[in-house]
């Protein structure tokens, strides 16, 4: 029991392949939908996105960005529901082979890089935008596709909270984190 009376929610190392899968499952689309929204909205705004792709190639320095990044904005979320420290540890690694961001990797790297900008989604989300803009080919103009990744991040860390706190089963959370996501677009507050 918390001290304002809602009841902790905990899941047992036994639910982890369940979480595991599920999150993987998300993840996938959610990385494709941040680089198809990104580029599209880019288009809306004028800018030529015609010599750039919307397809993250499997095993690609686009993927490994991008599952760098969400691993870093989610894990401390889904080891608030594990009360084991050795669990915690666990989970990480069980979570990070499946996405295949072994130690020493590419995507390791960059998950390196983006645990450093600790926390701090201001910096996670212009690292990401750098990184992205530098990978899929520096295209111009550079300001442009730098705001709109940076802007995209944003979403993309609440949609992979949301995810995780689905996958954890706490409704009430990935509710609130969606009312936020859904206010920011609309004007509205939450």
């Amino acid at each position: 029991m918390s001290l304002f009376g809602r009841k902790r929610i905990f899941v047992s190392k036994g639910n982890f392949p369940d979480i595991i899968n599920a999150l993987i499952l998300s993840f996938e689309t959610l990385r494709e939908e941040y680089i198809f929204g990104s580029l599209s909205q880019l288009k809306r705004e004028g800018v030529d996105v015609s010599k750039v792709s919307k397809e993250i190639r499997s095993e690609s320095e686009l993927e490994d960005i991008l599952k760098a990044f969400q691993l870093t904005s989610m894990i401390g979320i889904a080891w608030n529901y594990i009360e084991d420290i050795r669990d915690q540890l666990s989970f990480d690694y069980m979570l990070s082979n499946h996405l295949r961001v072994e130690e020493g990797s590419r995507a390791w790297k960059y998950r390196e890089r983006y645990t450093d900008c600790h926390g701090d989604m201001d910096a996670l989300s212009r690292t990401l935008s750098v990184d992205v803009h530098k990978v899929i080919g520096s295209p111009e103009p550079k300001n442009e596709f730098l705001i709109q990744f940076q802007g995209g991040a944003y979403t993309l860390i609440g949609l992979c909270q949301m995810a995780t706190y689905s996958a954890c089963g706490d409704s009430k959370m990935e509710q609130k984190i969606k009312q936020k996501i859904f206010s920011s677009y609309t004007g509205k507050k939450s």
